[in-house]
């Protein structure tokens, strides 16, 4: 997945929005992607979707206020 910097920041501030609005348990969610995502048998999309995944759990816990070092931004 290609994303420009500025794509990548809103998907991950989307879904970590959607997550906080969605009233449930959302710890049980990102648990269930990351479950999809190392079970997945290519290694760049699967190392691609990890580091997307850990920018989406930290703007979560950040309440939507990290913003997106260089190393995320290159993945």
């Amino acid at each position: 997945m290609n994303l420009c910097p500025d794509e990548r920041l809103l998907f991950v501030r989307m879904i970590s929005a959607m997550l906080r609005r969605s009233g449930g348990d959302a710890g049980a969610v990102m648990f269930e992607a990351y479950r999809h995502i190392v079970s997945d048998t290519n290694q760049a999309r699967r190392s691609c979707m990890l580091d997307l995944l850990e920018s989406v759990r930290q703007d979560y816990v950040q309440g939507g206020c990290v913003s997106l070092t260089p190393d995320m931004l290159s993945s």
